[in-house]
């Protein structure tokens, strides 16, 4: 009997990766550094087709995130600095998630007394169309 892991592996089996040839990263290696437009180009034509691959849902937020990781690198000096200032903003993401799972747990754990409460009744008021 299929599990509910093996039901979503079926329904996400076709990711944007799928449909990309193999990476090879000394083809890569090789381009960037005798063809460093081409390898511009292949880079920008891959990750775009990711994005037009993965579902509609999140194609906004990653070409944002396409645009933004661009302009940092367009504005760093050097490819260490562009290192350096992209892996922070990942950091800074990991750091918003691991906040906001602790809130989320917090509310939950101090508000468990809600979620087990017994039900009370009320009195219904009938209101009076003017």
């Amino acid at each position: 009997m299929p599990t509910s892991i093996d039901r979503y592996k079926q329904e996400h089996s076709q990711d944007c990766l799928s449909n990309l040839p193999e990476f090879d990263f000394d083809e890569w290696a090789s381009l960037h550094k005798n063809d460093p437009e081409a390898f511009e180009e292949k880079r920008i034509e891959w990750l775009t087709a990711c994005i037009i691959n993965a579902p509609q849902k999140y194609q906004k937020r990653l070409n944002g995130l396409m645009f933004h990781i661009n302009s940092i690198r367009r504005l760093e000096k050097n490819p260490m600095q562009t290192c350096l200032k992209i892996s922070a903003m990942m950091m800074d993401s990991l750091n918003d998630m691991r906040t906001f799972l602790s809130d989320l747990n917090s509310t939950i754990s101090n508000n468990s007394e809600f979620v087990h409460a017994e039900k009370t009744s009320a009195d219904i008021l009938q209101f009076v169309r003017p």
